[in-house]
């Protein structure tokens, strides 16, 4: 026989709905795919761009960044295994705490997660849910012991001690690969257990507290904010359907996509700068009869730019002006072409469009030299 408050656990458990966790799985998913949008989850200016925990722009005032990172993801592998071990252990969590807990929980463990990063990761740039993934986890472990007493035997496998060992083998991966937060993850794990210890659960048939229900008003709005914040101040690539490429194929923070991405846009800067200087030495030197294959090769240039991928705000700038300079080129060709000669009208206007390339190609240095240095 099952006695009667474990069948009314049972019961809360099993009726109870997660939406929560599914808005935050899906809300994840959006934002990787609007990075994709924008170059992909491992370009750094587009992590930069949406809000990736970085102490420099957090000591400047950007304190959103505390949150932010929280939904997002670095390459595939990422967002897949926070999505997961979200999709499994979140449930669980909702359906004890009941939803407006659920919220306060997750948010401020991930919060958590961030800062312990920023106290002891202060050069590294890092994103991801899985401080607050570990926060949960932190939450089952001290709820299971907490309430052993009251819930069902075969229930604490799953909670209490029963995390135990999914929380040392995670932290032990994380120990072991450099490239993974721990403090993060550590961070998160005391905060959830901490806050489990606080915050009692939703029994059966207890309707929800007003003061939770508002606080978890007021973290929903949080999030709001900060990611209003994050579109208000974005400076990072334009979103285009360009990047999708690269930007679905990242799999590591190091991954090919991004790679790509600098490849291609090299490479139509490169071909553009060519065709154009040999189309203005061949005119400038009378030797016109070249000037039908080079029509069509700055034609070709023309093209790749205006597909070149997006990098960032400065470079997309650049890349139109760039794009304005080779659509007069081309007009002068073809002005020489109809003429025969390089008339006094068509000297002139080639001279200015020298002009034009020099400082687009001034500005064009001057940012790769910032580029680097950051």
């Amino acid at each position: 026989m099952i006695p009667e408050n474990h069948l009314e656990f049972l019961h809360a458990v099993w009726t109870r709905r997660s939406p929560y966790t599914y808005f935050f799985f899906g809300l994840n998913i959006f934002i990787f795919i609007l990075m994709a949008f924008a170059g992909g989850s491992t370009n750094p200016p587009t992590l930069m761009a949406f809000g990736v925990k970085s102490n420099p722009q957090i000591a400047a005032g950007q304190w959103w960044r505390f949150v932010t990172p929280i939904f997002l993801h670095i390459g595939l592998l990422h967002i897949f295994f926070n999505s997961y071990a979200l999709w499994v252990v979140g449930p669980q969590v909702e359906k004890l705490y009941g939803g407006a807990r659920f919220v306060i929980l997750y948010v401020l463990t991930g919060v958590a997660g961030v800062a312990a990063s920023y106290r002891y990761h202060p050069s590294t740039e890092s994103a991801g849910a899985s401080g607050a993934i570990f926060g949960l986890f932190g939450v089952l472990l001290v709820f299971g012991i907490r309430h052993r007493n009251e819930i069902p035997p075969f229930f604490k496998r799953a909670v209490g001690t029963g995390v135990l060992p999914v929380i040392l083998i995670n932290l032990f991966i994380g120990f072991s690969i450099p490239a993974i937060d721990n403090s993060a993850h550590i961070g998160g794990l005391l905060a959830g257990a901490a806050l489990a210890a606080l915050i009692p659960f939703q029994r059966p048939g207890e309707e929800e507290n007003p003061f939770f229900t508002s606080v978890q008003v007021a973290v929903m709005g949080l999030i709001a904010v900060c990611f209003f914040l994050v579109w208000k101040s974005y400076d990072g690539p334009r979103l285009s359907v360009r990047n999708l490429t690269g930007g679905f194929t990242q799999i590591f923070p190091s991954g090919s996509g991004t790679d790509s991405n600098i490849d291609d846009f090299n490479n139509a800067w490169l071909n553009a700068q060519r065709n154009f200087k040999l189309s203005t030495a061949d005119m400038l030197a009378g030797r016109l009869d070249r000037l039908a294959f080079l029509r069509k090769e700055v034609a070709h240039s023309i093209d790749d730019l205006r597909k070149a991928p997006s990098l960032s705000a400065t470079s997309d700038q650049l890349t139109a002006d760039m794009l304005k300079v080779m659509q007069h080129q081309y007009d002068v060709i073809a002005e020489v072409q109809r003429s025969g000669t390089v008339t006094f009208g068509a000297g002139q206007h080639l001279g200015e469009n020298v002009d034009r390339f020099n400082d687009v190609m001034k500005r064009f240095v001057s940012w790769n030299r910032d580029s680097a240095k950051h």
